[in-house]
């Protein structure tokens, strides 16, 4: 079957979080999810479906449509009305940084050839971010002290590790394989410190594009 032409890829990734929210939205109000597992089932769906569409667009243009819109949405506050457990707060980064990290990661690591660097930032920010923050807050007992904004050391573990998979995936599947565990542990390590360091909802921008950028660098 031939993939779909890129206008028809962003139509499928606009509906495809619509239906997201609206189910998200009906299960927060009939109490079915908590607030928390409501972000963090937004949050991987959203990723899940950006990693998906990232490897079949054809043009970065295109590509690009999509996380754009979705920055200008969120200014009009209408995810946040839509499904309220979204936001934390009026001010919560995190719904601002995860489409502009979207659009970073296009910007500075688009390749035709080689796509990597910018498949590996999505999925520290789709699937490692969510997976630290779902494991701090069930298992995590060993604060940082003094720094790591109140993260924990079990999740900054899940971080580096569910990274450290991602990348040695896609080094090891892209057309001309890399070294595939050099990569993994560099992403990893990388990833879980600038997502240690970074403030709350801030992380959701820098990690993966430092995530992004070890992938260049060491492949």
């Amino acid at each position: 079957m031939p993939a779909p032409s890129d206008p028809a890829l962003v139509a499928l990734t606009l509906a495809y979080v619509a239906l997201l929210l609206v189910g998200v939205r009906g299960a927060a109000r009939n109490r079915t999810l908590s607030p928390f597992a409501a972000r963090k089932i937004v949050h991987v769906g959203i990723g899940v479906g950006t990693i998906a569409a990232t490897a079949l667009f054809a043009a970065r243009g295109w590509a690009l449509v999509a996380p754009a819109l979705f920055i200008v949405l969120n200014a009009s506050g209408l995810p946040r009305r839509l499904v309220p457990a979204l936001a934390r707060d009026g001010r919560d980064p995190a719904l601002w940084m995860f489409p502009l990290c979207v659009v970073a990661l296009y910007l500075l690591y688009w390749s035709e050839l080689n796509r990597g660097p910018v498949l590996v930032g999505l999925c520290a920010l789709g699937l490692a971010d969510p997976a630290a923050a779902a494991v701090g807050r069930r298992y995590g007992e060993r604060r940082f002290a003094g720094w790591g904004h109140g993260r924990s050391v079990e999740g900054s573990a899940a971080f580096l590790v569910v990274t450290a998979a991602a990348a040695g995936a896609i080094a090891m599947a892209l057309p001309t394989p890399l070294p595939a565990l050099r990569i993994a542990v560099g992403c990893g390590v990388v990833g879980a410190l600038v997502e240690a360091i970074s403030p709350t909802g801030v992380d959701n921008l820098t990690a993966p594009v430092a995530v992004a950028a070890a992938f260049r660098a060491l492949a």
